[in-house]
């Protein structure tokens, strides 16, 4: 009995020894198997870190539209909100201009009613001109009859001296005559004196018409003088109120510009490409909407003060500002590819392109870091602003 209970011990000693045996075998094993794993592990961490410069990215954009309002005008109603995604002319802001319009409405009429004024801002001088113009041509008229004595009074007053001058020389010829017969005792005395008394009269004939020739040409330059003392009058006056003329039409040329370009100016604050109708829509073919400063009911563009509305991002112009410590900025080139893990998406890797490395360094936690710029193939829109990522430089 006593050797079977003691060859049952040494079996259970065995078994025992054989099972703790088998643990510490295993144990060793999965050790073994644990560091191998985290060798492995950290070979890959170490190769990786050998072929890849890691730097955590912020996602930016470089071009955004800034919607401001300066005319006068109500929000009716906002129909976006922030960070919505919109298109070409997608409507975002819907407003009443009514007084805008009643605006517009007025200056039209303005520049209307004083175009149709502009005519009757000139005195009508036509009737004085053209008794100029007759008192001219009468003067040079009767400047060429008193020069050229073609006068009708002074060729009848040249005629009757001809005549009377021919009279005369007749009469000297028959005294001459007849005092010749007288010397021969031909004729009496009475008959000799007959004559001279003829000559007499036909030389007080001749002096009366040079006389009233002299008149009448006298008579016609006091006429001249007189005349033209009234045309320097009249072109006086003329000359005044074409000065006058010509100072009303300035004013009223210039309330007409004045108010075009008023109207000019209104006009062109809708003619923007964020403006139809009475609707602000986006200007951006890929856009993301951010800031709105507006509400409905608010009251827009006071006393002409722009008013913001909204901010719109060009999503295509979206980067990724990489942070790069100074000591690898050397690896990164301009034009190089990239590989960039969204941190919202840890599972997908999208690609792109350097697009600039500054020539400048900021200091971050200690060290100095290159902010490179990098432009992103996201054809799902993935990255948005804001947004982190990590980027991956080849070495």
């Amino acid at each position: 009995m006593k050797n079977w209970i003691l060859s049952r011990k040494k079996a259970v000693v065995i078994v025992c020894g054989l099972t703790i045996l088998i643990i510490v075998i295993t144990i060793f094993i999965q050790k073994r198997n644990s560091i191998e794993a985290m060798q492995a592990e950290d070979t890959f961490v170490t190769a990786n870190q050998t072929a890849e410069i890691e730097a955590w990215g912020e996602v930016r954009y470089s071009h955004i539209e800034n919607i401001s309002i300066d005319i006068p005008a109500v929000v009716t109603d906002v129909t976006v909100k922030e960070g919505e995604r919109v298109m070409l002319g997608q409507p975002l802001v819907t407003l009443d201009l009514s007084e805008y319009n009643g605006n517009i409405e007025k200056l039209k009429q303005q520049l209307s009613a004083d175009q149709a004024a502009l005519p009757a801002a000139a005195q009508d001088i036509s009737a004085l001109q053209a008794d100029i113009a007759q008192m001219q041509s009468e003067i040079a008229r009767k400047n060429e009859e008193y020069n050229n004595s073609t006068n009708a009074d002074l060729q009848l007053l040249q005629n009757s001296l001809n005549l009377a001058q021919k009279e005369l020389e007749n009469t000297k010829n028959d005294l001459q005559n007849y005092q010749s017969l007288y010397d021969a005792q031909a004729v009496p005395e009475t008959t000799l004196n007959q004559y001279k008394t003829a000559l007499d009269q036909c030389q007080k004939a001749v002096d009366d018409v040079k006389a009233t020739i002299q008149k009448t040409k006298t008579a016609l330059k006091d006429e001249l003088n007189q005349l033209n003392i009234s045309l320097k009058s009249k072109e006086t006056q003329l000359s005044q109120l074409q000065l006058g003329n010509s100072a009303n039409v300035t004013k009223q040329q210039s309330g007409i510009s004045a108010t075009q370009v008023d109207l000019n100016i209104m006009m062109s604050k809708t003619a923007k490409d964020y403006f139809k109708d009475n609707q602000i829509v986006s200007n951006v073919k890929n856009g993301i909407v951010q800031n709105i400063a507006v509400s409905d009911g608010d009251y827009l563009g006071v006393q002409g003060m722009p008013t913001k509305v909204l901010q719109i991002i060009d999503a295509d112009s979206i980067t990724v500002s990489a942070e790069v410590y100074e000591e690898f900025i050397g690896s990164v080139q301009v034009g190089e590819s990239v590989r960039i893990v969204p941190t919202s998406a840890p599972d997908i890797s999208l690609t792109g392109i350097v697009t600039q490395i500054p020539d400048l360094a900021v200091e971050k936690d200690g060290r100095r870091v290159v902010r490179v710029l990098v432009k992103p193939d996201d054809p799902n829109s993935l990255l948005k602003p804001g947004f982190t990522a990590d980027v991956y430089f080849t070495k």
